[in-house]
């Protein structure tokens, strides 16, 4: 009886022991549920819906970019991509083997690929602008691939890809994962927000073998805004062609108002071939290249001035009342300070001149003489008033600001004093004086527009609003009667003495000390790099200024004979139209 007591007992208890382990096991499950389709509910059913539907983006159209003559500049063209998800080992390779079959794949390709494979990436590329024969080929065999498709896009294309090579920039692909076109360089960098537009997107329902079954959603994209500059087409390919033989060289053409007419950096690149990829050889030959092919020429690189910059001198001697209309100085084709001879370019010298004179003459003892008279913080409060030695506002990407010196920038810099021979050095713009091109043209935009704060633009439709503030007008009138003598009897009339007028400024500036026996040397005769920078900046027609045109050429050798002459090309261009003498 005690047995069965017992046995009774224990079987009571194992039935315990199963109820709350059943009971355990239900409540397990109970919790799985509930984080299964409650808790977690969101985020399986993404995992699920990752499974179920594919997602593609919709690419907008970027914004197209034209010239103030109505040429398109940047335009989109409409392409055929091929595309592979991410994918096995061995789902990659089986693509890959049936592709092979209907375009040129070489080895070097599937390695790419490859690696792009095994670092995870979604989206691989695996050809950019399928070619028709490809796109009919692949389309029709697509259902063999897994989880390959053709995605329908637009790629950038410039009509005009050397002469606006620097001004429009050029575009690459944000990564390559995301094959959204973005800006780089130039316009395209400045007003990628305007011209990129949105992405739109488009939702697939997908079955096991990621065939398409039907569109779930789709949200289409927002194109880009076009952009309209301010410069003509034509007029940009003639002033390319002028400056193409020089090798390296810039020119601005400005309008009276301050819209930018022309913008042209030598030697320019192929930017179609820079938004898609340059070829390594392509790639070498623009970095090695001792002409500097990728680099602008009128808004990031800064140069000595040269003599144009004795304008400004005038303009702040004569402000400043240190010299008078009539007053002359002596030249004797140098002059000493501090037991050093510091030359004019005519070691014979000019005799007594006045500042009408110097000016057209290029006289660098009297602009010697005037910068001691100035000091340099006066110079330096002039040049700025001038638009030098900062930026002048453009609406483009990596302007350089230029250097106009002073005794605390040079204290800062060196840890030591200003001299007066600095000071003299500045005065003919040389020493520590750098600027651009575009704050030359903008120079003499302020004195032809007698307007101190003159700005240049390069959009069609933007109008400078600054309040006018007028120069002194004794000084405006002493100044555009020299520059006019420049063309007419000075150091550019050999190439701008002309029927509707031209008035400017000629100056070369050095690149290096000269070497005994240099002095005054045939340029030709020395090593290119060696050769004096270029200048010419000029203002026409004479009874009613309508442009401005700036030209350098680097290492040209000279002003007169080389700058001057391609700028009354332009101006006969601008004025004459069919480019009569």
């Amino acid at each position: 009886m005690l047995r069965d007591d017992n046995f009774h007992k224990e079987l009571i208890f194992r039935s315990k022991v199963v109820s709350i382990i059943i009971l355990l096991l239900c409540l397990i499950l109970i919790a799985n549920l509930y984080l299964l389709q409650i808790r977690y509910s969101k985020k399986y059913q993404l995992m699920s819906d990752k499974n179920r539907i594919k997602v593609l983006p919709l690419l907008p159209k970027r914004g197209r970019i034209f010239s103030a003559d109505g040429i398109i500049l940047a335009n989109n063209e409409y392409t055929h991509r091929l595309i592979m998800d991410y994918c096995s080992k061995k789902t990659f390779q089986k693509n890959i083997d049936e592709l092979k079959k209907y375009l040129y794949l070489s080895e070097t390709d599937i390695e790419n690929l490859e690696n792009q494979r095994r670092k995870r990436i979604a989206n691989i590329t695996v050809k950019d602008k399928l070619s028709r024969d490809e796109y009919v080929k692949v389309a029709m065999n697509l259902f063999k691939c897994n989880g390959v498709y053709i995605s329908n896009i637009y790629s950038r294309n410039y009509t005009m890809p050397y002469e606006f090579s620097h001004l429009l920039g050029y575009v690459s692909k944000q990564s390559k994962e995301i094959q959204f076109l973005t800006g780089r360089t130039g316009i395209e960098l400045l007003f990628n927000e305007e011209l990129k537009g949105k992405i739109g997107n488009i939702q697939h329902e997908i079955n096991s073998i990621g065939n398409k079954v039907r569109i779930i959603e789709k949200e289409e994209p927002v194109n880009g805004k076009d952009i309209v500059l301010s410069t003509h087409a034509e007029l940009q390919k003639y002033i390319y062609d002028l400056l193409a033989p020089y090798k390296v060289g810039a020119c601005c053409v400005l309008d009276i108002t301050g819209k930018v007419l022309a913008l042209v950096s030598v030697p320019g690149y192929n930017i179609n071939n820079m938004s898609n990829g340059p070829s390594p050889s392509e790639w070498k030959e623009w970095t090695t290249s001792i002409y500097k092919p990728l680099l602008d020429r009128y808004s990031s690189s800064t140069y000595p001035p040269g003599s144009v910059f004795k304008i400004i001198v005038a303009y702040a001697a004569l402000k400043e009342k240190l010299i008078s209309k009539e007053e002359k100085l002596l030249c004797l084709g140098g002059i000493k300070h501090d037991n050093h001879v510091f030359h004019c370019w005519n070691r014979n010298g000019h005799g007594w001149i006045n500042i009408t004179e110097a000016l057209s003459k290029s006289c660098d003892c009297f602009f010697f003489e005037l910068a001691k008279k100035l000091g340099i913080e006066r110079l330096n409060k002039y040049a700025k008033e001038f638009g030098f030695g900062k930026k002048t506002g453009i609406e483009l990407p990596n302007e350089k600001s230029g250097l106009i010196p002073s005794r605390e920038w040079k204290f800062l810099k060196y840890g030591t004093n200003w001299y007066a021979y600095e000071t003299m050095l500045a005065g003919i713009g040389q020493g520590s004086v750098l600027s651009t091109l575009i704050q030359t043209a903008t120079m003499l935009g302020k004195i032809y527009s007698d307007n101190i704060n003159y700005r240049p633009t390069i959009l069609n439709n933007n109008i400078n609003n600054n309040e006018v503030v007028h120069l002194n007008k004794y000084c405006l009138d002493i100044v555009k009667a020299s520059l006019k003598q420049v063309c007419w009897t000075g150091t550019a009339s050999g190439s701008c003495r002309t029927n509707y007028g031209i008035a400017g400024k000629t100056g070369s500036s050095q690149v290096r000390s000269l070497k005994s026996g240099e002095a005054g040397m045939n340029q030709k005769l020395l090593e290119w790099k060696h050769r004096d920078h270029a200048f010419f900046v000029g203002a026409a027609p004479l009874d009613s200024p309508q442009y401005i045109v700036a030209v350098l050429i680097e290492h040209g050798g000279g002003g007169a004979r080389v700058a001057a002459p391609i700028a009354r090309k332009i101006f006969d261009k601008l004025i004459l139209k069919n480019n009569e003498n």
